[in-house]
């Protein structure tokens, strides 16, 4: 199982997207961007791929202009699989 990384291009804006996640009770942690993704400011939102709906919609009611992307994010053997959806 994966994760979800919502990248975004100002760093500021991800810490507010942690901030009013957390506020609404979504579990989710700051952190670097996989260089995979090759966006943002270097700082993303994790959710787990449970959350990521109510993520979504929560990051549509704030309307972000620097959002960089969604990329789901699998580990395996050491490597990382990373692909927007």
């Amino acid at each position: 199982m994966g994760y979800v990384v919502i990248a975004f291009r100002s760093r500021e804006h991800s810490v507010k997207f942690s901030a009013i996640l957390t506020e609404r009770g979504i579990p989710n942690n700051l952190v670097n961007t996989p260089k995979e993704a090759g966006v943002g400011c270097g700082l993303s939102v994790k959710v787990s791929e449970n959350n990521y709906y109510f993520a979504v919609r929560l990051l549509r009611k704030v309307n972000f202009s620097s959002f960089a992307g969604a990329f789901k994010v699998k580990e395996y053997g050491g490597r990382k699989s990373v692909r927007l959806i």
